[in-house]
């Protein structure tokens, strides 16, 4: 017999802890500062924003678009895995593919992330996506338009979130002036 009374169980203890105690939590402003070391080195030549549009015409391709949300995602996440195909076609080169993020900060609740990535709710006549933008070493380079393609997954262990982005159709112009009218279509395999 305990003389200091019953143990609860390991799920018990769990379920008492917040989890904004746990230490994985808790190093995770540590874990964000040094991934986005990275970056500062220009060991990731590129960005992630996410970028919520609005239509004047009050749904999504009608009337003009002005961009309302403009934010970038830190630390720089680490591209991995797949990436972008771009065979040429009668019309041109069309880029398809997928690509999967890992480092995305674990200070991100489920719900921030589809609402940055674009797959939360939307008012009507705007739309969110991810742009990928490459340095300016080469001057102002192609943006490149991407939208959730899986559920996001997070690794406590890596203190991070693994996001798999597809390609869509739409991208913004070099200067960021939205191309084409405003097109959500997405490339399925």
């Amino acid at each position: 017999m305990n003389p200091r009374g019953p143990t609860p169980s390991l799920y018990e203890e769990r379920e008492l802890m917040a989890p904004a105690r746990s230490l994985v939590e808790g190093l995770a402003e540590v874990v964000d500062d040094i991934r986005e070391i990275a970056s500062d080195l220009g060991a990731r030549p590129y960005t992630y924003h996410s970028v919520t549009v609005q239509w004047s015409g009050g749904e999504v391709g009608r009337g003009e678009p002005t961009v309302v949300r403009d934010v970038p995602i830190t630390p720089t996440p680490e591209t991995r895995e797949g990436g972008i195909d771009s065979p040429l076609e009668a019309g041109g080169i069309v880029e398809r593919g997928d690509i999967v993020l890992t480092g995305v900060s674990p200070r991100l609740t489920e719900d921030e992330i589809h609402e940055l990535f674009g797959d939360g709710p939307q008012d009507a006549g705007c739309e969110t996506f991810v742009e990928q933008r490459i340095d300016g070493r080469d001057g102002e380079t192609k943006r490149r338009r991407f939208v959730l393609a899986r559920v996001p997954e997070r690794r406590p262990t890596r203190c991070d979130w693994r996001l798999s982005l597809r390609k869509a159709d739409g991208n913004r112009a070099r200067s960021g002036v939205a191309d084409g009218a405003g097109r959500r279509e997405v490339w399925r395999p």
